[in-house]
């Protein structure tokens, strides 16, 4: 069926032509009172699920800076597999004023749709894949018989709402409410490169439904070796609209700026394209659209959709990575604690850091985990097992015993090694106790105790009253919301009535006190408490999981991590599905971090050069666009494992070896100079130095990958 769109007068309704696929998705394109337009449908729903006019659902602008030109539709036909176009069939009413007959949804059929802007004509072909997905493919022409420069072209969705919940993985969650507005981070409208995204898609969500639109990643090289990228966002003219470009870039509204570090962006026009008399360019998107509710949980539909088949990087076995992070942790040891980084590497003091950057205590946990190993003592012939245990010992007694503050149960987060004393973190210029570290080392010390104690040895009773102290404050300090604070003052009053995710950590040292005294009371207020984080955070995910890092303001992976280290320890303490549920629903959030597939990268660079492969490597936040190690890689197995979701099981391993790239493996390796150190940043965009990585190496760079290889190892 062919039909001339530019030509259907107003008030049309009949059906230019439709597909179908059997699990119940349908696609039109039909005759409506402002121009034809597709719908995207399914049986049995109440109406479209979107509606997109054909004037402008392809955009096309030359010149710089880009913007939007809509392009104007031409025909519209379909295409049989089996016999090719349908016969030619006018889409106009006949004399009578009676629409053209609807035409009948064809299965494994192709929609055809033409448009022209300029000089440039447009061809959007529209089909079905055997699993229910929907496949754009668009290919322009240079029709003018002269080259177009800076052409910047693509699709335009329009959201029949204002106010749609929008997800692009790693950088944008419904708009970043919780981002400080101070600080530039990606906020509507926004449009990003395709690399920035760990799955490179978009979805919006509104009253029970969802649209996400993927991407299917294709780099261009120029002759010196340069990547680019097509490009995905949100924009608002001249309505709120998931746009797929060519290439071209958006920031807060302004074309060609880029985000360039944290909080920082620049000029950089980038993605424009030439194109000379004859030549084309073709991209190719995935559609997939359904039922959702609560619709901020529409995020999980681009976890669970398997279109790229990337495999990680898998540079190390276990075993290696356990045996290198022991040798980096070794060099850390300091007589007392571990040093928070390499000697006076970074210009920073010796220091003992516990909690986020630092986490001293888990690396004792690690050294207590090693010496306490069976096969790992057989295989050393037993020569480590007393020193590692006395190291965890020493390490945890001298946290006890010297970081205590006036507040009983608040503790200072790290020590000066050369001054002899210990100090808080800073905020705003004084004195305060985070809660996210405090609760982290508590939960890291009720571990420990805990092992000792199934293996018999000896506890100090002021390990566990240093346990049950922390939690006693973490309960009777909360804001009136039932969450813990941000954080304290010296004098034990939160720092801040700002409502975040920060504190939830401490919700698992509440269960470390639980699991210590046997009191339920503990398991109670666990529960109580993450319920009100999940109220105001994980049930609809209108102000999705925020502000765990200490050094940006926004929402970001951490904040999510510690709701799923709780619910998933609440599952595993009650056996309640409902914990299941949460946790579950904040593995996929957590997931939204992680790469699905490998960008390239620019010729010459460490990253072209050595293979890196960014699959499997989670990011880190709406404000910081890098690749990390911090991640719940271990307890993503346990839960995959123990709930008969081996998809999470596999995801944890994928991840734990993708991790092993950019480990020093002999001296100079990396830029380090001790085995097994590894960088903290790993650069795969546009964010800082593209294709690099760095050296700041604190010491959860070891902790964190050493103690998810023990436990998985053991495992497997």
């Amino acid at each position: 069926m062919r039909a001339d769109a530019g030509g259907v007068r107003a008030g049309a309704g009949g059906v230019l032509a439709a597909i179908a696929e059997p699990g119940g998705k349908v696609v039109e394109v039909v005759c409506a009172s402002g121009g034809p337009e597709v719908r995207l449908g399914c049986r049995g729903a109440a109406g479209p699920y979107l509606r997109a006019p054909l004037r402008g659902l392809l955009t096309a602008s030359a010149g710089r800076p880009w913007h939007i030109e809509p392009a104007e539709p031409g025909t519209v036909h379909l295409r049989r597999p089996d016999t090719g176009e349908a016969p030619d069939a006018s889409a106009a009413p006949d004399a009578r004023g009676a629409p053209a007959a609807s035409a009948a949804p064809d299965a494994g059929g192709t929609v055809v749709v033409t448009a022209r802007a300029g000089g440039l004509s447009a061809e959007l072909e529209l089909a079905f894949t055997p699993d229910g997905l929907l496949t754009l493919t668009t290919t322009w022409r240079n029709d003018s018989g002269t080259e177009i420069t800076d052409v910047a072209a693509g699709l335009l969705l329009p959201l029949p709402t204002q106010d749609a919940h929008v997800t692009m993985p790693g950088v944008l969650y419904n708009d970043n409410p919780s981002s400080d507005p101070a600080r530039k981070v990606p906020r509507i409208p926004y449009v990003a490169e395709e690399h920035r995204l760990p799955i490179p898609a978009v979805n919006a969500a509104w009253d029970g439904r969802y649209v996400s639109l993927f991407a299917h990643p294709e780099a261009t090289r120029d002759h010196e070796g340069r990547v680019t990228y097509g490009s995905l966002g949100v924009v608002r003219s001249p309505g709120p609209a998931v746009a797929a470009l060519t290439g071209v870039i958006m920031f807060d509204g302004e074309p060609d700026v880029c985000y360039v570090s944290k909080a920082e962006v620049a000029d950089r026009p980038i993605g424009y394209r030439d194109l000379a008399p004859g030549a084309t360019m073709t991209t190719r998107h995935t559609l997939d659209w359904g039922p959702v509710e609560p619709r901020g949980l529409g995020f999980r539909t681009l976890v669970h959709t398997r279109l790229y088949r990337d495999e990680p990087a898998r540079p190390l076995s276990a075993d290696d990575l356990v045996r290198l992070k022991t040798n980096a942790m070794d060099a850390r040891w300091n007589g007392d604690g571990y040093l928070a980084y390499e000697g006076t590497r970074h210009g920073r003091p010796r220091s003992y850091l516990y909690g986020w950057t630092g986490q001293c205590m888990k690396l004792a946990l690690c050294d207590a985990l090693l010496g306490l190993d069976q096969d790992e003592r057989d295989e050393r012939d037993g020569r480590d097992e007393p020193e590692r245990v006395e190291r965890a010992r020493r390490a945890a007694g001298f946290y006890v015993e010297g970081s205590a503050t006036p507040v009983r149960g608040l503790r200072a987060a790290r020590y000066l090694v050369d001054e002899g004393r210990w100090e808080m973190f800073r905020r705003d210029g004084a004195d305060f106790v985070s809660s996210r570290a405090l609760g982290e080392t508590i939960t890291d010390l009720a571990a420990l105790t805990l092992l000792f104690r199934d293996a018999e040895l000896e506890v100090p009773p002021e390990w566990e009253e240093a346990v049950t102290d922390a939690a006693a404050v973490f309960w009777h300090t909360r804001l009136p919301e039932g969450v813990v604070p941000l954080g304290w003052t010296p004098m034990g009053t939160p720092v801040s009535p700002m409502v975040s995710a920060a504190g939830i950590s401490c919700v698992q040292a509440m269960l470390g006190a639980y699991r210590l005294s046997g009191e339920r009371m503990w398991l109670l207020r666990a529960e109580e408490v993450l319920g009100h984080y999940h109220r105001l955070h994980a049930a609809t995910f209108e102000r999705p999981f925020a502000h765990a890092t200490l050094d940006a303001s926004g929402e970001d992976k951490e904040a999510g991590m510690y709701f799923f280290l709780a619910a998933h320890e609440l599952f595993r303490l009650t056996g309640r599905e409902t914990y299941a549920r949460w946790a579950e629903v904040a593995a996929d959030w957590l997931l939204t971090f992680v790469y699905a597939w490998s960008p390239e990268f620019d010729r010459g660079s460490t990253f072209e050069r050595r293979g890196f492969k960014a699959c499997g490597w989670p990011s880190v936040s709406v404000q910081n666009h890098h690749l990390d190690v911090f991640f719940p890689t271990s307890e993503l197995m346990e839960f995959g494992r123990a709930t008969g979701r081996a998809e999470y099981a596999e995801q944890a391993d994928r991840i734990l070896h993708a991790m092993g790239q950019g480990i020093c493996t002999e001296p100079g390796d990396w830029g380090f100079r001790t085995p097994g150190e590894q960088g903290e940043g790993f650069f795969q965009t546009n964010w800082q130095r593209t294709g690099e990585a760095n050296t700041w190496n604190p010491s959860w760079v070891i902790a964190l990958p050493l103690y998810h290889a023990l436990r998985m190892r053991k495992v497997s």
